[in-house]
């Protein structure tokens, strides 16, 4: 199966970003793995702090938890109030 990510080192914090293979602007997240070892590989949405909580945990990869992130991108809001 070919992806269209591609992984670089995350500067100012743990993991690795998940950037679009032809356009590099374009990060769908950052991926890292969970020290304490009870989460595996854990996948954070754009502007989430890795390690601060707010990822998708329990991946048994750093692919899969890419492929989550490239998949799945971060809804956006609708600006309804």
């Amino acid at each position: 199966m070919n992806e269209e990510f591609v992984f670089t080192a995350n500067t100012g914090s743990m993991g690795r970003r998940v950037l679009d293979r032809q356009d590099h602007t374009t990060c769908y997240g950052v991926v890292w793995w969970d020290q304490s070892g009870v989460c595996g590989w854990v996948a954070e949405y754009p502007g989430n702090r890795p390690g601060s909580g707010g990822g998708v945990p329990g991946f048994t990869s750093r692919m899969w938890a890419a492929r989550f992130l490239y998949r799945y991108r971060k809804p956006e809001p609708s600006g309804r109030p």
